[in-house]
């Protein structure tokens, strides 16, 4: 069983702020990075938060791009789309921050 103190401190609200902070940032770099023919794929961005970690014992924040064709932008596909690796490009540079 964890530190109750650290429980508390993961578990907090202000936790649950600064998880969603960096999912802002991280939607924020997304979409300023990202291709944009018709913007769809930027606007599908969202930032959000939610109890998880290994053990779903602490707020973190995930970056959602829920475009149809999302996945093939970011990943490529077998018939011949290059892979994009945009989220690759904002992990680092919300590093880099």
């Amino acid at each position: 069983m964890p530190n109750p103190a650290i429980r508390a401190i993961l578990l907090s609200d202000e936790m649950r702020n600064l998880m969603q902070q960096s999912a802002e940032r991280a939607q924020g770099i997304y979409q300023s990075i990202v291709a944009k023919r018709t913007g769809r794929l930027a606007g599908s961005a969202h930032a959000e938060t939610l109890i998880g970690g290994r053990r779903n014992d602490r707020w973190t924040g995930r970056l959602v791009v829920d475009a149809p064709y999302a996945a093939s932008h970011e990943y490529g596909t077998t018939q011949g789309l290059q892979a994009a690796n945009d989220l690759n490009q904002v992990l680092n540079l919300l590093a880099q921050s």
